[in-house]
C-alpha cells in the first residue's frame, strides 16, 4: 500500500532537484557563505579583549535580546558563544524563509500551474508529490547540516567544540525542516500558492514575535517558542541535543497532518473554502481593481503583521531606557534632565538600528508584487488583460505602482506600530517627528528596491530571486555593519545604506535625490524591456 502511496516520488524528486538546482544554489551559498564566512573572521573582527566586552554588553542589551535572543549570564565569552549568540536565531529565520518557499513553490505552486494535474496522470503516487516535496526539503538542509558543521570544524573559534559545531547546524537544520514542512502543510489547507505562502510566513513570523517577547520579559519559558529551541541547544556552552529531537519530532506530525488533509482533498482546491463572489462586480473595471480584489487577504496579513511587529518592537521600549536607571553611576552623576537625554540617545541608536527590520517588510511586500507580474502571466491571468484594450505600459504600471503604495502602506504600519507601542509603555515617549524622518529618508530606498525588481522582471524574469537574496544582504549589512565593523562603502552597496544615520541625524537630501532619479531611471528602463518581452518566459 505504501508503495502505490509513494511511487515514483525518487524520479519527482530528480525533477525538482533539476528544475530548482540554481534557486538551491544561491541560497546555500548564501547561507553557508554568512555562517561559515563570519565563523572565520570573527577572530579577527574581535581581536582585542576590549572589543569583546563592548560586543557582551550590546549582546545582552534588551533590543540585542529581543533581536537575536538570549545568552544566559553565567555563560563564559568565547569566540564560539558570541559566534552562537548572535548567529543561530538570526539563520533560523533564512532557514525557515528557505524552506518554506521551496516547498510552497513544489507542492501547491505546481498545482496553481496545472503541473500537477499532468503528473498524476501517470502511474505515480496519491502523495508521491508532497513526499517528493518533502524529500526536496531534507535533501536542501541535510546538504546544509554537513556543509556548515564541516566548515565550523574548520574555522576552529576559540571555544569551540565538535558538539557545539554539528549541533548548531542541526539546530539551523532543523528549523528548516520545520517550517518547510509547515509551507508543506499551508499549501494544503489553502486555495492557491500566495495564501499558502502567506499563510507559512506568518506562522514564522508568529514564532519569532513569541521569541521576542519572552526573551525579553522572561527567558526561561522561551521553549513556547520553535526559534527558542534554537537557544535552549545552548551550542557551545550547554549541547543540548534534546531540541533537535523536538524540532524532528514536530516536523513529522505536521507532514503527517499534511499527508492526511492532501489524501482528503481534491487538486486545484484547500481545505480552507474561497468563498465564492458575485457573476459580476461593479468594482471590477480594469487592471488595478482586479488586483486589489485578488490581493486582498495579502494586504491585510502584510498591514496587520507590520502594525503587530511594531507594536512589540515599541512595547520593549521601557525596557532599553531601564539600562539607564538601574546605572548607578549615571544615577549618582547625571540630573533627571540628562538621564532623559541619555535615555532618547539609546532609544534613538535603538531605532536607527531597528529601522530596517520595518525597511525590509516594505521591501518585501513590494518586490513580492512585483514578481507576481511573471506569476500571474504564467497562469495566462495578463493574456486576459491584454485581449481587451489594455497598454502592457498600463497593465506594468499598475503592478508597479500598487506595490511601491503597499510596500509603503506596510512600512508605514510598522512605524505606527512602533510609535503606538512607545506611547504605551513610555512616561515621555519619543516624539512622532523622528517617526516620520525614519518614513520619508527610507521610503526611497523601498522604492529602488521594486524598481530593481522591475527591472529584473522585465529583462531577466527567471532571476527575478535576485532581489530577495539582495534585500537580505542588505538586511545582514545593515543590521551588523557595526558589528561585522563594515567600511562605509560597503554599506553604500545597497540603498539602504544612504540613510543608515536615520533618525538620529537629519535626512540627507542629496542622497535622497540622487536615488529618486536612480528608481526613475530604473523604472523607465523596465518599462521598455517589458514592452518588448515574450509575455510568457520560459
Amino acid at each position: 500500500m505504501l508503495n502505490n502511496l509513494f511511487a515514483q516520488s525518487g524520479r519527482l524528486l530528480k525533477v525538482n532537484l533539476k528544475r530548482d538546482r540554481w534557486k538551491l544554489l544561491i541560497w546555500v551559498i548564501v547561507l553557508a557563505g554568512l555562517m561559515i564566512g563570519y565563523a572565520s573572521k570573527i577572530g579577527v573582527i574581535f581581536s582585542s579583549q576590549k572589543s569583546v566586552d563592548a560586543l557582551v554588553v550590546t549582546l545582552r542589551s534588551p533590543a540585542m535580546i529581543a533581536v537575536l535572543g538570549y545568552i544566559p549570564k553565567s555563560v563564559a565569552m568565547t569566540e564560539a558563544t558570541l559566534f552562537s549568540g548572535e548567529m543561530l536565531v538570526f539563520m533560523g529565520l533564512f532557514y525557515g524563509l528557505a524552506s518554506l518557499l521551496l516547498t510552497v513553490n513544489a507542492t501547491r505552486g505546481d498545482e496553481d500551474q496545472g503541473l500537477t494535474e499532468l503528473v498524476r496522470a501517470k502511474p505515480v503516487g496519491r502523495q508521491a508529490l508532497l513526499f517528493a516535496a518533502f524529500l526536496e526539503l531534507v535533501v536542501f538542509n541535510l546538504f546544509l547540516l554537513i556543509l556548515i558543521g564541516g566548515g565550523l570544524q574548520v574555522t576552529d573559534m576559540a571555544g569551540a567544540n565538535t558538539s557545539g559545531n554539528w549541533l548548531s547546524a542541526a539546530l539551523l537544520s532543523g528549523v528548516g525542516l520545520l517550517f518547510g514542512t509547515i509551507g508543506i502543510l499551508t499549501a494544503q489547507t489553502a486555495s492557491e500558492a500566495r495564501s499558502a505562502t502567506t499563510g507559512a510566513l506568518s506562522l514564522l513570523g508568529v514564532a519569532y514575535i513569541a521569541r521576542m517577547l519572552i526573551d525579553v520579559q522572561n527567558p526561561k519559558y522561551n521553549w513556547w517558542s520553535p526559534l527558542g529551541w534554537v537557544e535552549r541547544g545552548g551550542a557551545y556552552y550547554d549541547n543540548n541535543w534534546l531540541p533537535v529531537s523536538y524540532l524532528l519530532l514536530t516536523t513529522l506530525v505536521i507532514l503527517l497532518l499534511a499527508m492526511a488533509i492532501s489524501s482528503r482533498r481534491d487538486i486545484g482546491a484547500g481545505i480552507i473554502a474561497v468563498r465564492r463572489g458575485h457573476a459580476k462586480s461593479w468594482f471590477l473595471s480594469g487592471p488595478l481593481t482586479a488586483l486589489i480584489k485578488t490581493d486582498g487577504k495579502s494586504f491585510w496579513s502584510w498591514l496587520f503583521g507590520a502594525l503587530i511587529m511594531g507594536l512589540m518592537y515599541g512595547s520593549i521600549f521601557n525596557s532599553i531606557t531601564d539600562v539607564i536607571k538601574s546605572n548607578q553611576f549615571m544615577a549618582t552623576m547625571f540630573t533627571t534632565a540628562m538621564q532623559k537625554k541619555a535615555s532618547d540617545a539609546l532609544l534613538l541608536q535603538f531605532m536607527a538600528t531597528l529601522a530596517i527590520v520595518f525597511v525590509i517588510i516594505g521591501s518585501l511586500r513590494g518586490i513580492f508584487m512585483v514578481n507576481q507580474i511573471e506569476t500571474d502571466a504564467k497562469k495566462g491571468y495578463l493574456e486576459l488583460l491584454l485581449a481587451k484594450p489594455i497598454s502592457r505600459t498600463r497593465i506594468f504600471f499598475t503592478y508597479v505602482g500598487y506595490a511601491i503604495v503597499n510596500a509603503l502602506i506596510a512600512f508605514a504600519a510598522g512605524l505606527t506600530g512602533l510609535y503606538l507601542g512607545n506611547i504605551a509603555v513610555m512616561k515621555h515617549p519619543l516624539a512622532l517627528k523622528y517617526f516620520i524622518r525614519l518614513f520619508n529618508g527610507y521610503s526611497v530606498t523601498i522604492i529602488v528596491m521594486i524598481a530593481i525588481a522591475a527591472l529584473l522582471v522585465a529583462f531577466v524574469p527567471r532571476l527575478k530571486s535576485l532581489t530577495l537574496v539582495y534585500a537580505g544582504l542588505g538586511f545582514v549589512i545593515m543590521y551588523f555593519h557595526s558589528i561585522f565593523k563594515l567600511k562605509d562603502w560597503v554599506v553604500k552597496l545597497v540603498p539602504y545604506g544612504w540613510m543608515k544615520s536615520l533618525p538620529v541625524k537629519q535626512i540627507n537630501w542629496t542622497n535622497f535625490t540622487g536615488l529618486l532619479i536612480v528608481a526613475v531611471i530604473l523604472l523607465i528602463v523596465a518599462t521598455i524591456g517589458f514592452q518588448r518581452r515574450d509575455q510568457i518566459t520560459k
